[in-house]
């Protein structure tokens, strides 16, 4: 019996061994596998969004087509905007901005040449509609993001982070210093405010809620010190967690959980260089988006802004 029990107590402590992996001060869990960064592929690849089924939508800069990246069929066309004429004039239409529903349909910014800008509401059939006309008629300034939730539409451009009322009409919710945005599962308007005191500056982390309702999520998000040169781009996810991805005088990516911790996820110098997070460089990030896994994608330019990559967060 003592041999039998003393067989049983050696099995147990090589099944803890080979199932757990070792070091010397213990037992720990097995190594996880390093998150990375991975180039898919480059080109004219500005704005970015993805759809339920994990799928990636792009568009480059003032571009005409919209892109589609899935799993099976790679890179298809997706959609097109139609050349029309008008009194023996071409009418050049550009489209710029996207987002998406849950429903899978896909929305963008249509640009005329008289500088008028309506949203376009494009579902999968690739039958385009147009939901919304000429939205910053009040402001004329160029749309920068746009985005969509239950429903809600909301844009950015250099004025502010505007609703769109049912009848197309801009309510300004808040004024930030980027015109960069984001809308979480729950609707609230996720944005970054930034303050300079005794010389030094912040970057805080906002909201507006569904009702209007403004609040300070995290205050001292970033401290950028004594520079003013510095972007940010937000993403959030179906988790409830929101990512921010700051370019000061490196890299850094942060995420704040439902609960408001702030994690730094990774810093980097400049540069467009893959593999695990630790060792990965990122030069900045443009249309962040974060896909039903948790993956964040965005786009990055290169020194002349003439070609982008589009990249890959792997969690």
């Amino acid at each position: 019996m003592k041999q039998l029990l003393l067989f049983a107590v050696v099995l147990l402590m090589l099944s803890l061994f080979f199932f757990t992996g070792c070091k010397k001060d213990g037992f720990v869990a097995p190594k996880k596998q390093d998150s990375t960064v991975t180039t898919l592929t480059s080109g004219k690849y500005y704005y970015l969004t993805t759809d339920n089924n994990g799928d990636l939508y792009t568009l480059g800069y003032g571009a005409d087509t919209i892109y589609k990246f899935d799993a099976v069929s790679g890179k298809t066309r997706f959609y097109s905007l139609p050349v029309t004429t008008d009194h023996d004039t071409v009418v050049v239409n550009k489209l710029e901005c996207l987002t998406s529903d849950s429903s899978g349909n896909i929305y963008a910014v249509s640009v005329n040449n008289a500088g008028y800008a309506n949203v376009l509401k494009i579902p999968q059939s690739g039958s385009a509609s147009t939901i919304f006309n000429n939205i910053d008629a009040k402001y004329g300034s160029r749309i920068t993001n746009i985005a969509s939730s239950k429903g809600n539409f909301y844009f950015s451009d250099g004025t502010g982070i505007y609703e769109i009322t049912p009848g197309g009409s801009p309510v300004l919710l808040a004024t930030s210093f980027s015109s960069d945005f984001a809308v979480d599962a729950d609707g609230n308007v996720i944005y970054n405010t930034y303050t300079y005191a005794n010389n030094i500056g912040e970057i805080n982390l906002n909201q507006v809620s569904p009702q209007g309702v403004k609040s300070v999520l995290v205050a001292g998000l970033y401290n950028t010190g004594t520079s003013s040169a510095f972007s940010d781009d937000i993403a959030t996810d179906k988790f409830g967690n929101i990512y921010a991805g700051i370019l000061n005088n490196s890299f850094t990516l942060l995420k704040v959980s439902s609960t408001k911790k702030v994690t730094t996820i990774m810093t980097s110098a400049f540069g467009n260089v893959d593999g695990p997070l630790r060792t990965a460089t990122i030069g900045a990030t443009f249309s962040m988006v974060a896909d039903p896994s948790g993956n964040i994608y965005f786009s990055q330019g290169n020194a002349s802004l003439s070609v982008f990559s589009l990249r890959k967060i792997t969690f």
